[in-house]
């Protein structure tokens, strides 16, 4: 009988034509450097998808809030144009108030919020591949890494997109330790740190998935519940303290106030982009059949979670933002569980069949909008014509590939083509969504614009709640008034600005002070706003000295 050894395979036919040389090589290493490999693989993931341009994207609405919240003293609520918001809690804007200190401005940037929000997606990520690789082999965590980081989701992290990745991750971690070890302490200091990033909704889901899963060792229990009621009766007694019951009251009910979410699952479905499409290859009993009794036990959980979270955030009011991202995080598993199960040749002819159908759908869309899209941007806007012409240039590579690996019948050039095709997705939220939405869709110019004609740290009133992400561009303390009436007696000093519509600057009352027009605004659709101020002496060096003393 032959000795020689036999050389691992990845399909049905001659070892030594099907030999799998880089795993050979790979089992070769020590085992030190085979536990570093993959975990430095999957940081490096996260540093390209992620931590590049990171803080570069202009604050829309909803991020706007936090860093406005980031710019007054901590509190039970954020405090967005001088009142308390109660959609805003105090685990969101802790981390940018703490971003924004230690970059020592006098003012919160947008990347005091963009920052936290993308090492709370990072942190998110090495939590979930950590368990993977336990679970299902360092190839697997590798693929997790990929399919999380390099997705449309932690590509933008944009809070337009329903996506709040700072109370996401105290989500994440407290579901993903009572899949490891239960629903113990750690996993209720989780929940408690949920309740603080985004109030009752983050925590009804936690408690939902103990009822989804029903295993031993992960339902309710006092190690679990007492932390996030504690979170729940500390923060009460605080914000009573702090602000009248209504506000207390409010912030408990807001979410209440919300329409239910219809396009929840479709939304993350496109979140998910290029990965989340082949979580639906889990359907073939051939695939979950060759996972191991633990991996199959953390996908299985990691479905139901995922199931469960898309059908409560769509029709219960308020629990589309949280479920959101527990939604992501478990078609991410499942579909990194099914890539590697396809990698390593465990496959039938209809799970390849339909591996190959969503590569196929997924490459052509993406050369078919690059093609047309970069021909049309590269002829008619000039500083837009290079990367348009790098991105028509790499369409090939991934059409190529594609091509080669569905004539071929390999899912892993298959899997290799949507490596490529995430990387041209990150290249072009960088070099054109991220500057095109700063120019033409942000409100950063407009603020920038009004704020270059007052003094940093002096406030403006607005006498109407002007748009969150617009008091955030300008760069100073926006404060709204009751009436005009009240303007004397906001401050002592002088002279004191105000933001306003043109016709209320039309229709300012006799009785209230009077105002100079400092400068006139058009905003993106052509409407007028002024900049006004009271009388008074508005040299720069005399509003520096005042601000000093101040």
């Amino acid at each position: 009988m032959s000795t020689e050894p036999t050389l691992p395979t990845t399909g049905r036919l001659n070892p030594r034509l099907r030999a799998d040389v880089p795993e050979l090589a790979f089992g070769l290493l020590p085992e030190e450097a085979r536990r570093f490999i993959p975990g430095s693989i999957v940081l490096v993931l996260a540093a390209v998808f992620v931590l590049i341009g990171g803080g570069n994207l202009d604050l829309g609405p909803v991020e706007a809030r936090v860093g406005l919240s980031a710019a007054e003293p901590l509190g039970p609520f954020g405090q967005v144009l001088g009142s308390w918001d109660p959609g805003t809690w105090p685990g969101q804007v802790a981390p940018s108030a703490l971003w924004a200190w230690l970059e020592g401005g006098y003012y919160p940037t947008a990347a005091s919020v963009r920052w936290p929000s993308a090492i709370a997606g990072i942190l998110a990520g090495l939590i979930l591949a950590r368990h993977v690789t336990r679970a299902l082999g360092p190839r697997a965590g590798v693929l997790l890494g990929l399919c999380w980081f390099a997705s449309v989701a932690l590509i933008d992290r944009s809070g337009g997109a329903g996506l709040d990745l700072v109370a996401g991750l105290a989500v994440l971690a407290a579901l993903d330790r009572m899949l490891d070890r239960g629903s113990d302490l750690v996993a209720g200091v989780w929940s408690a740190l949920a309740f603080l990033s985004g109030g009752w909704p983050p925590v009804a889901l936690i408690l939902l998935a103990t009822v989804v899963m029903g295993r031993r060792g992960a339902t309710l229990s006092g190690r679990l519940l007492i932390p996030p009621l504690l979170a729940a009766g500390l923060w009460s007694a605080w914000a009573l303290s702090t602000t009248r019951a209504e506000a207390w009251g409010m912030a408990l009910t807001l979410p209440l106030t919300q329409h239910p979410s219809w396009y929840l699952p479709l939304s993350v479905i496109a979140l998910g982009l290029p990965w989340s499409p082949f979580a639906a290859l889990a359907a073939s009993q051939s695939v979950r059949a060759s996972w191991s009794d633990h991996g199959r036990a953390l996908v299985i959980g990691w479905l139901q979670i995922a199931g469960a979270s898309i059908l409560v955030g769509t029709i219960i009011p308020g629990l589309a933002s949280a479920a959101r991202l527990p939604a992501l995080a478990g078609l991410a598993i499942v579909a990194a569980a099914c890539l590697d199960r396809l990698w390593a040749g465990v496959e039938t002819p209809g799970v390849r069949r339909a591996f190959m159908a969503l590569m196929t759908i997924l490459i052509v869309s993406w050369v078919a909008l690059v093609v047309v899209a970069g021909i049309y941007l590269a002829s008619a806007v000039p500083y837009y014509r290079g990367l348009a012409i790098i991105l028509i240039v790499l369409a090939f590579p991934v059409f190529l590939v594609g091509l080669n690996a569905l004539l071929r019948g390999n899912a892993r050039r298959g899997v290799l083509a949507l490596v490529l095709l995430a990387t041209c997705l990150k290249l072009g939220h960088w070099g054109y969504y991220v500057p095109e939405w700063n120019y033409r869709f942000s409100q950063g110019p407009w603020g920038r614009a009004v704020g270059q004609w007052i003094l940093p740290r002096w406030p403006i009133y607005a006498t109407h709640a002007w748009s969150a992400d617009l008091a955030f561009a300008i760069g100073r303390p926006v404060r709204q008034i009751a009436d005009p009436r009240v303007l004397p007696y906001q401050s002592k000093v002088e002279p004191k600005f105000v933001l306003l519509f043109d016709n209320e600057l039309e229709n300012w009352p006799s009785d209230a002070p009077s105002l100079l027009t400092v400068a006139r605004f058009h905003d993106e659709h052509g409407r007028v706003r002024i900049l006004a101020r009271t009388p008074g002496d508005a040299s720069w060096h005399r509003l520096s000295q005042i601000s000093h003393e101040e």
